[in-house]
């Protein structure tokens, strides 16, 4: 789908013909890179400095955080990081040769403005009534030239990206000549030595009905920069630029809301968007899309008065829908009844309806199943970073702090659980996190009797607390048997709700990675599946003494605690063979306590409920 719209009547066209040298500055950047920051302003200052000496155009890479821009296009800006053997960020190319980001200055450019270019370079483009654009590059050499292994490089360029919060961790939310695409490829088009075998040579270049990618946050801020490189020197010998067009009847779906991205309603109400008028004439009139999943578009008329530049919200019919989490779509068609059919300014986003009733009897998840998420599961970030599964512990779930940057937050939501069927009011889960070196990343469970209306935190651990194995600079892949700690949580808060909904929220600090795994809710014999070596606890429920029995390896303890991690009772041996461990209750008030059964290094768990 394009974003972009544009007269039916109109094509404009803007190029510029470089009669002298336009020295060309790749920078290679990213939107969650801190020390990028500082740099990047000082080059915009040098850029605007020089407008008629220099060019420059942004790649934003894939590290060493999150960024949209790149998200959009990785290929293209990893084929250029390749090409200059670029290991970090920030890092500058002038006119192919990769340099210090300080010695990118007003020396180096005055220096090579003054070195003759071989050819001159004339770039322009137009945009069709049918969205697309027809780009013409020309190369003329006044000399004899020999190119040899030499391409033509084209790059679609957004010169301005203005984001209303920072995409990334740097705080940055303004964005110059960013790259958004390269044509045909990031390999270029190779220019043809024989040419240029007399004086005078040219080769044209021509590049139609380029599609617009619906990335593009604004069609009227999209350029295109061509340059001749040669490959074995890397030197850049032109640049050229077409600028940006002045479009007319063309706006986008600024911004998407659902008021609750949660909850057990039946219908999808309240969901609206915003308009952006980014053409330059009024607009009066707009078919307003929106599509549900998969199923059939909706549209609802907008009629009004948009100046441009300005900006009208809209807020969008009430839909049903099923139980589940779904993804709602929102687009405009037919700006000022130009009949024009294109999807211009897409927005999406995700939202989850539950009007399953809760699961009866305890609810065990242990995510070997690898069609995640499931159903009733509701996965989601107000920052883009989300829990996936993966394979290690024969399925669990992972929350990325390693490539998450600071603030980042990532939300699952089980499926319903019934409590009032259940034998006792716990939760029980595994985790395994190491920490990178010493950050506080945050792991924090939350429950809602209400339907997401209002939550309750019932676990919350960071940092060292959390971790459960040394820090280490390594991303943390693969989990083992060892690394895996249990964690008991008191539902007791909750008491019998039918409809309990349990929600992991990770908060990232940038430190390793953290998984999630076997989770048991309302089992009174929650953790007998992860049980390393055979336990029987019984009688269970109990009132005055419980017994526990297992076959000791060696030394063995078994503590018992209550749901805080308190020490109630503790007994140590070294026995081996068949053994029965008596445990007096008589003090204890009612509730849930925990035994844990060490011997050999390893660690089975069991609940036990106090009657």
């Amino acid at each position: 789908m394009k974003k972009l719209v544009f007269s039916l009547s109109t094509v404009l066209a803007f190029g510029v013909f470089a009669q002298e040298r336009l020295v060309l500055v790749e920078a290679f950047s990213q939107a969650s890179c801190g020390p990028c920051v500082a740099p990047n302003q000082a080059l915009e200052t040098l850029m605007n400095a020089n407008t008629d000496k220099a060019i420059t155009i942004k790649y934003q890479v894939s590290w060493p955080g999150f960024d949209p821009m790149n998200a959009q296009n990785p290929t293209d800006a990893a084929a250029r990081v390749t090409y200059y053997d670029v290991t970090g960020v920030p890092s500058r190319s002038l006119d192919g040769t990769v340099t210090a980001v300080a010695s990118v200055n007003q020396a180096a450019i005055d220096t090579r403005y003054a070195v003759p270019a071989p050819v001159n370079m004339s770039v322009s483009h137009t945009v069709n009534p049918d969205f697309t654009a027809n780009v013409t590059v020309t190369v003329t050499a006044p000399d004899v030239w020999n190119p040899a292994n030499t391409v033509l490089q084209l790059a679609m360029i957004e010169k301005n990206i203005t984001f209303a919060t920072a995409p990334g961790s740097n705080g940055e939310t303004v964005f110059k000549n960013v790259m958004r695409k390269m044509l045909p490829s990031a390999s270029g088009t190779p220019v043809v030595a024989s040419n240029f075998a007399a004086a005078g040579g040219s080769q044209t270049f021509t590049f139609e009905n380029v599609e617009m990618p619906n990335y593009i946050y604004n069609l009227g801020e999209v350029g295109f920069i061509a340059w001749v490189q040669n490959n074995t020197t890397k030197e850049v010998h032109q640049a050229g630029v077409s600028e940006p067009v002045a479009l007319s009847d063309y706006g986008v779906i600024q911004s998407l809301s659902i008021p609750t991205n949660y909850s057990c309603d039946a219908d999808l109400d309240g969901a609206s968007v915003v308009l952006k008028n980014q053409g330059n004439t009024t607009i009066t009139s707009a078919t307003v899309n929106y599509q549900i999943d998969n199923g059939a578009v909706m549209t609802t008329p907008f009629t009004g008065s948009i100046a441009p530049d300005g900006t009208a919200p809209f807020t969008l019919p009430s839909s049903p829908v099923s139980s589940g989490a779904h993804t709602l779509t929102t687009y405009l068609t037919n700006i000022n009844d130009s009949g024009v059919d294109i999807p211009l300014g897409t927005q999406t986003s995700t939202f989850a309806r539950i009007t399953a009733a809760g699961m009866t009897g305890e609810m065990v998840q242990d995510f070997s199943n690898a069609q995640f998420p499931y159903a009733n599961y509701f996965v989601t970030s107000p920052t883009g970073d989300n829990w996936v599964r993966v394979a290690p512990n024969d399925g669990s779930l992972r929350y990325s702090f390693y490539t998450y940057t600071s603030g980042k937050v990532g939300e699952v939501f089980l499926a319903p659980v019934n409590m009032s069927t259940n034998t006792a009011n716990l939760m029980t889960f595994d985790v395994a996190y190491r920490q990178y070196q010493a950050e506080n990343d945050r792991l924090e469970v939350l429950v809602s009797t209400d339907c997401g209306v209002n939550w309750t935190s019932v676990y919350n651990k960071a940092g060292s607390e959390l971790a459960t194995l040394p820090a280490a600079t390594a991303p943390y892949t693969t989990p083992v048997a060892s690394d895996w700690r249990k964690e008991t949580v008191d539902l007791n808060s909750v008491g019998n709700a039918e409809k309990l909904i349990v929600k992991f929220k990770a908060t990232s600090a940038y430190g390793n990675n953290l998984f999630v795994d076997n989770i048991m809710i309302g089992g009174t014999l929650a953790t007998v599946e992860f049980e390393q070596f055979p336990v029987e606890v019984y009688p269970n429920p109990a009132t005055q003494i419980a017994y526990v029995g297992f076959e000791a390896k060696g030394a063995f303890n078994v503590i018992l605690t209550d749901l805080s991690g308190r020490v109630i009772n503790q007994v140590s041996d070294a026995s081996t063979g068949a053994t029965t461990v008596e445990l007096n209750l008589a003090s204890l008030t009612s509730g849930v306590y925990i035994i844990s059964i060490e011997s050999e290094g390893k660690t089975t768990t069991k609940s036990l409920v106090v009657e």
